[in-house]
């Protein structure tokens, strides 16, 4: 759904975004922001779905960040209402999803980054 993306988008996201009032959401002279434009755009395309920005439900407790050669962003995070379950979340390209979740299970029974051993 369209949630989850926008849920993901944020979650792996720096950039930091406020517009006051939400009504005034085209207006640049009410808002704030600072982070790179591409994550910029994402959190107000959530604002403009409607989407609710779900970081501050989360502790992030790792993060790989976005590069050019491997052409995703990981964050792995914990609930903060006290759940002792961390999901991991990644931001990528399309076409690099496929081949990159074989090689994320592969990782993970290795023991990599974002094993449950």
């Amino acid at each position: 759904s369209i949630q989850a993306v926008f849920d993901v988008a944020s979650l792996c996201n720096n950039a930091i975004a406020t517009f006051s009032p939400p009504s005034t959401l085209g207006d640049t002279q009410n808002s704030q922001s600072s982070g790179q434009p591409t994550e910029l755009a994402l959190l107000v395309a959530a604002v403009k779905a409607g989407v609710s920005d779900p970081r501050p439900q989360y502790h992030r407790l790792q993060e790989i960040p976005f590069t050019s050669d491997r052409k995703r962003m990981e964050v792995r995070a914990r609930p903060v209402n006290g759940c002792h379950s961390c999901a991991a979340f990644t931001n990528a390209v399309l076409k690099e999803t496929k081949a990159n979740a074989k090689a994320s299970l592969e990782n993970r029974e290795r023991g990599g980054m974002f094993s449950s051993k």
